[in-house]
């Protein structure tokens, strides 16, 4: 029985690092797909899902069907951005990004610091309102506190 605890151990370890996406998270939830990128992803991790009074901090990752080079010259596939949201405000704003090529990390930006103070509203689009409802939702799983 130990034996088969440790192969199952082991099993799962491979799988997160031989992953494509960052292995920090546990449930991503597929809201939509990236402008002009039909095979891509947006991706919502929902046990992100954190309370700094009064938002909600959230990682939402975008995966590109090729990577691109972003407005820093760095290519990447995918990034996660770490977003703040005042779910009453219906507003948000990124707070930090991580890029990543072929499930490596290769370019972040530091956090905010006066994030809190330029919240701004969110676009009246169709992957906009699918973040929101399942950040905001009552019957989103509830955020642990930080």
């Amino acid at each position: 029985m130990r034996h088969f605890r440790g192969a199952r151990l082991l099993a799962l370890l491979v799988i997160g690092v031989m992953s494509p996406f960052p292995s920090f998270a546990a449930h991503w939830v597929v809201v939509g797909k990236p402008a002009g990128h039909p095979d891509g992803k947006v991706m919502v991790d929902t046990d992100s899902l954190r309370k700094v009074d009064p938002f909600i901090m959230v990682d939402i990752m975008t995966v590109y069907d090729t990577p691109l080079m972003n407005a820093h010259d760095i290519t990447l596939d995918s990034f996660v951005q770490k977003t703040a949201f005042d779910c009453a405000m219906r507003t948000s704003v990124g707070v930090s990004t991580t890029g990543y090529l072929k499930g490596k990390p290769v370019g972040s930006s530091r956090d905010m610091p006066d994030w809190k103070s330029r919240m701004e509203p969110l676009p009246d689009d169709t992957i906009s309102n699918r973040i929101y409802l399942t950040v905001c939702r009552p019957a989103a799983s509830k955020p642990k506190s930080k």
